[in-house]
């Protein structure tokens, strides 16, 4: 079987440890929000605040090429080999498109954050979106990596 070639595995093998380092990613960033609390001090914690710009600009310059690489490397090769394996595939294809647009949304709150006469609110608003991305994304991965486990 195609699928299982050494070129496969080694891209299947890349991809969960890609997984691996993303969900590491996000106890992180989940650990920066939590620590941003809605009071002055918000953007005098400038490590705490770097820490989640950096956290974020990271995954937003290495998700999209995971999905694509995932999408090409493993999820085609896969889908061939059965009708559930192909749609579930397809799900994860539909899944990394809405990802990828709540990244963009949390990447916004957290320009909002500087940009706001309203600091209280756009921190807020940004703990929401970053609780609503990491938990999305650590699902999705979650997924992925059982329904998965006998090709990553």
């Amino acid at each position: 079987m195609a699928t299982l070639s050494p070129a496969f595995r080694a891209d299947s093998e890349r991809i969960h440890g890609e997984h691996q380092s993303i969900l590491e990613e996000l106890v992180e960033l989940d650990r920066g929000l939590d620590r941003m609390e809605c009071h002055a001090q918000v953007l005098a914690d400038p490590v705490n605040a770097e820490q989640v710009r950096r956290l974020t600009q990271h995954l937003a310059g290495e998700l999209p090429d995971h999905c694509r690489r995932e999408e090409e490397k493993v999820l085609d090769a896969v889908s061939e080999i059965s009708t559930e394996l192909c749609d579930f595939c397809r799900r994860m294809r539909e899944e990394h498109q809405i990802l990828l647009a709540q990244l963009e949304f949390f990447r916004q709150a957290l320009d909002d954050l500087s940009n706001t006469g309203d600091r209280h609110e756009a921190l807020q608003h940004l703990k929401e979106e970053g609780a609503t991305l990491t938990r999305a994304l650590r699902q999705h991965i979650l997924l992925e990596e059982h329904e998965l486990s006998g090709f990553l």
